[in-house]
């Protein structure tokens, strides 16, 4: 592929002999006199590189290239001047210029090089950016309720404000897409993401994971927090840490540094925190197992991802995305739902959320031998319960007796769906927290501190 190189200079025989050798190089070339053509040029044409001489009559090469890096900042400059000076080569880089040439310009070999290494920056620059693209598409939120557009648009005013984001929502919403968006479309979004596993953080290990550690005066751990330095750190289901590791966590977001153990002096941090947490945090701080200092540390703003149920017009937009993503992965051809099968799905309370919709999708893919995909295909989910009730219409008992059992029965389904998750639970129920915990007390259902 031929790269179009843009030569700007007032003098006629620059423009001939530069525009020679890189012809002579392989290069596409055009020139022109002046910075109000230049900027005509650009404008239509995107360049792999432009070369730009400083002095010139009108518009001299430094407000050209200031325009140039304004409107069109992908564009790569390398500046020229036959009067060049450390203050003039520090004011182009300042403006944006890649490199600064002098004249008279190297000899050929060197030029070329220089070219060459130029427009290698631009192509991996784009690289990056086509990268960084995909990665904020291969993890978008996928829907268009009211509720995801609320979302998305909290996402585009926290990205770039560097405040601690707490991300609350049931298991299987996209948490951790929203953390995820919010960094790689930040300003940090070519540093490290880190997502620190809360449970599965080892109260033993915590701190050598976290900070890491010295040994003999060389670092034999680097530690999460240095691996994440610029970046973002996610603390996934922050809820999980114990109270010791919390305190010092806290501690860490206040001063802005850390103790790494085999090392005497502090390590300053520069990180964007985000958590994310499935559970009632206020009720964890009512029963002590979370600090409330740190979580008014970690609520400065907050996403809360509204579950699957409350959004159900989104399940259309999610089935459309997840059969063309299966299908690719496995290379499968893509089914249709049909009308009935899409409603049938709407009916469903879904308490594994967007997650559990994804699983049921690509079973159903899998396993469904026809080209539509429709409701008699898609079992209801937990068919014990549902005998359980069959079992109770075939009873012999008086009205009351089944209202009993059947609300029990339901009631521990509930329960079974959120994990025990009391507000969760209620939420669900459409019913206080405080009304569920008669209810427990009148079926003698064990509470959550009680469960095995």
């Amino acid at each position: 592929m031929s790269r179009k190189i843009l030569i700007v200079d007032d003098e006629i025989s620059i423009l001939e002999s530069l525009g020679l050798i890189l012809k002579h190089a392989k290069y596409e070339v055009e020139t022109c006199l002046d910075g109000f053509s230049a900027l005509d040029k650009v404008s239509k044409s995107n360049y792999d590189l432009i070369l730009l001489d400083i002095k010139m009559p009108q518009m001299d090469g430094l407000e050209v290239l200031e325009i140039i890096k304004t409107s069109y900042p992908e564009q790569v400059v390398i500046m020229i001047s036959g009067h060049g000076n450390i203050e003039t080569a520090v004011d182009a880089t300042k403006k944006g210029a890649y490199y600064f040439l002098e004249k008279p310009l190297p000899d050929i070999p060197e030029l070329l090089l220089t070219i060459h290494n130029a427009i290698e920056y631009k192509i991996s620059r784009e690289e990056l950016i086509n990268l960084k693209r995909e990665l904020i598409q291969s993890n978008e939120i996928v829907g268009n309720s009211a509720e995801i557009q609320n979302v998305n648009e909290l996402i585009e005013k926290l990205k770039n404000i560097n405040l601690n984001v707490l991300i609350t929502g049931e298991s299987g919403t996209g948490k951790s897409l929203v953390a995820k968006q919010i960094h790689y479309k930040s300003d940090r979004s070519d540093k490290p993401f880190i997502v620190i596993n809360c449970a599965t953080l080892k109260e033993n290990k915590a701190l050598e994971e976290l900070f890491g550690y010295n040994e003999n005066g060389n670092v034999k751990s680097k530690g999460k927090f240095a691996e994440a330095e610029g970046g973002t750190i996610l603390f996934d289901e922050i809820t999980n840490l114990s109270l010791d590791i919390q305190s010092i966590l806290l501690k860490v977001i206040d001063e802005g540094k850390f103790n790494r153990a085999g090392q005497n002096e502090e390590i300053k941090t520069d990180v964007r925190f985000l958590f994310t947490t499935n559970k009632d945090i206020q009720a964890e701080i009512q029963e002590s197992r979370f600090r409330a200092d740190l979580f008014h540390r970690i609520n400065v703003m907050n996403v809360n991802v509204p579950p699957l149920r409350e959004r159900s017009s989104d399940i259309r937009v999610l089935v459309d995305y997840f059969n063309s993503q299966i299908c690719k992965i496995y290379n499968l051809s893509n089914k249709k739902f049909s009308h009935e099968a899409l409603e049938r799905m709407k009916l469903f309370r879904w308490p594994g959320n967007v997650r559990e919709l994804k699983n049921i999708i690509e079973r159903l893919l899998i396993t469904t031998d026809t080209d539509e995909v429709n409701a008699e295909d898609i079992e209801i989910p937990d068919a014990k319960h549902s005998k359980e009730l069959n079992d109770l219409l075939n009873k012999n008992l008086s009205l009351n007796d089944f209202q009993n059992d059947s609300e029990r029965i339901f009631i521990l389904k509930m329960l079974g769906d959120y994990k025990y998750n009391i507000s969760q639970t209620a939420e669900a129920m459409k019913i206080q927290r405080s009304h569920l915990y008669k209810l427990l007390s009148k079926y003698n259902i064990p509470t959550p501190t009680k469960v095995k």
